[in-house]
């Protein structure tokens, strides 16, 4: 996997686990802004280097369109609402800790 693959492959991962925090689980663990910018950099990587994003299968079909507009489409599954879960109790633990 080459850099921008690997780079689309890190902001759809981004963009899904954030979307799904705030869409099903009303939490967030970034500002909007960062959300922001993720989306739209993955919308302008993949409009720029089609065959390279087609070439990262995670998710492709359910990306392919994607246009960084909003993240409420984007696949809700289990393995996702787990590691949601995970991210959040981690969050949480390190708050109460002062970490």
């Amino acid at each position: 996997m080459n850099e921008i693959e690997e780079l689309i492959q890190r902001r759809r991962r981004q963009v899904l686990v954030n979307s799904y925090l705030y869409y099903q689980m009303n939490m967030n663990l970034i500002d909007d802004h960062t959300y922001d910018k993720w989306s739209k950099e993955l919308s302008e990587l993949q409009q720029k280097y089609p065959q390279e994003s087609k070439n990262v299968k995670f998710y492709y079909e359910e990306f392919e369109d994607f246009d960084g507009s909003t993240g409420y489409h984007l696949p809700k599954d289990e393995w996702l609402h787990d590691l949601c879960f995970r991210l959040l109790t981690e969050h949480k633990r390190r708050k109460e800790d002062g970490i």
